[in-house]
């Protein structure tokens, strides 16, 4: 029993976080700062970047059932038995909702991303004894 208050003491004191504030910017470097090892109060609530937008955006849209559906349809017109007519044909319609659904979802994380840019460079007021 009483090794195991003691390893719950020291997990507690493990995720003890200690940060000093109003530390003039003269008094340390970048190594001697205390908080350096924390995360910034930055705000980011957009999805993607521009490099992982297409693959992202893909993967998350044939997730959706529906999408999933058109590309059965699509698999389906590539088997010569079980065409109802040309496969190109059947392309046009996933595509279309794909390329709606990732126009609306860059558009909406475009939005997103400025919106962050405006809350992350507001003033604030700092706690100063």
């Amino acid at each position: 029993m009483g090794k195991e208050v003691k390893r719950r003491q020291k997990r507690k004191e493990d995720k003890k976080r200690i940060v000093i504030s109003n530390l003039p910017f003269e008094v340390w470097s970048y190594k001697e700062n205390p908080n350096r090892h924390y995360c910034g109060n930055q705000i980011k609530t957009s999805k993607y970047t521009v490099l992982s937008f297409i693959p992202k955006n893909i993967f998350e849209q044939l997730h959706r059932f529906a999408n999933l559906y058109f590309l059965g349809i699509v698999g389906l017109n590539f088997v010569p038995v079980a065409n109802a007519f040309q496969p190109e044909v059947g392309v046009i319609p996933i595509c279309i909702i794909l390329a709606v659904t990732a126009i609306k979802d860059a558009w909406e994380d475009l939005r997103r991303c400025k919106s962050d840019k405006v809350i992350n460079n507001q003033e604030c007021l700092i706690y100063s004894r």
